[in-house]
């Protein structure tokens, strides 16, 4: 498997199972087409396959199957305390799909979730009918990737393309995008959205090396910035998951040195920053599979059930951050928890 991501004539899987309902669907029409070389299991529902017992995430997660599924509601979820909401009071995330073709050391879906399958809903006008419901009463700040990267998998499954008429229409949603993914296709591809931000993650090359596998290099997926910006689009820089410890505190300075002579800093909404941080449980659960891993065994304080770095120590290194940060950017465009 090489660095930028599992390919064959099949795409990114060789197995999908579908749900006896998914089947009338025109999504799932469509991809069964598009992939007709791939085994086909049908299923009576996604949580046969994936919340059966005994699955290992890390070893699954080298052969992924894809799930097709049609959701019950609920459709969106309030936003949980350890996202950033960037100043909404009403801030929501919805899920398209559960899991993602990354495979970052660092990532919660692997506490969060048994299997390491892909599970695609297909029922799509029901995602709809429920943001126009809660649009309804109040504007809202909606993360649609924060499980899942929808610009990464966009070329086995085009779920924007079918939201895209939809948020256009729509003034009282704001939607963020948050990916990783280097497809600078898709913006070359889609017209600017007054009303859509494309949340780009950026980490120093060695934590990408260390730590983000199968994900782009920074060089791509700045490359990618670079690419919307000129296209138009609303683009937002997030500096999150930042650790803390001997090996990485050195790379930070330079690699902000380094994001800002690559884009320019008034061409840029704002930055999300955040350290490292995870629920207990999930954290708890990952630690199990990762042995020996030294992300999972460092020295974390745990404050209301979430695994970070102490208080004091995050004060002192933001601050050190900031002060680099804010020789480009105005503090006030800094978001962090």
């Amino acid at each position: 498997m090489n660095k930028s991501m599992k390919n064959s004539k099949k795409g990114l899987f060789n197995i999908i199972y579908v749900e006896e309902a998914a089947f009338k669907y025109p999504l799932t029409k469509e991809l069964l087409q598009k992939y007709a070389d791939c085994t086909v299991i049908t299923i009576r529902h996604y949580k046969d396959v994936f919340n059966r017992t005994n699955q290992h995430f890390l070893i699954q997660k080298q052969h992924q199957a894809l799930i097709l599924a049609v959701k019950d509601a609920p459709f969106l979820y309030k936003g949980p305390e350890v996202c950033q909401n960037f100043g909404y009071s009403n801030f929501y995330y919805t899920s398209f799909l559960l899991n993602c073709i990354y495979d970052c050391e660092y990532c919660y879906l692997q506490g969060m979730y048994p299997s390491a399958n892909i599970v695609a809903f297909v029922n799509i006008e029901d995602f709809k009918n429920e943001m126009l419901n809660v649009i309804s009463k109040e504007p809202v700040f909606l993360a649609a990737s924060y499980d899942t990267d929808l610009i990464a998998f966009h070329n086995i499954l085009p779920y924007l393309d079918y939201f895209y008429d939809f948020f256009t229409r729509q003034s009282n949603i704001f939607v963020e995008i948050r990916t990783k993914s280097a497809n600078e296709a898709f913006y070359k591809n889609h017209i600017l959205l007054n009303n859509l931000i494309v949340a780009f993650t950026l980490s120093p090359e060695e934590v990408v090396e260390k730590y983000e596998k199968y994900t782009p290099s920074l060089k791509a997926r700045i490359k990618t910035v670079q690419t919307a910006i000129k296209q138009g689009f609303k683009v937002r820089i997030c500096l999150d998951p930042i650790f803390i410890n001997t090996e990485v505190d050195a790379l930070y300075e330079p690699f902000y040195k380094y994001i800002f002579t690559q884009i320019d800093p008034n061409k840029i909404v704002d930055i999300g920053y955040g350290f490292f941080r995870m629920s207990k449980d999930f954290f708890k659960r990952i630690e199990k599979q990762h042995i020996g891993s030294k992300l999972f065994s460092e020295d974390y304080s745990i404050i209301d059930n979430v695994v970070s770095y102490e208080k004091e120590l995050q004060e002192k290194i933001k601050s050190k951050h900031y002060e680099i940060l804010t020789q480009y950017i105005e503090k006030e465009k800094i978001f962090s928890l």
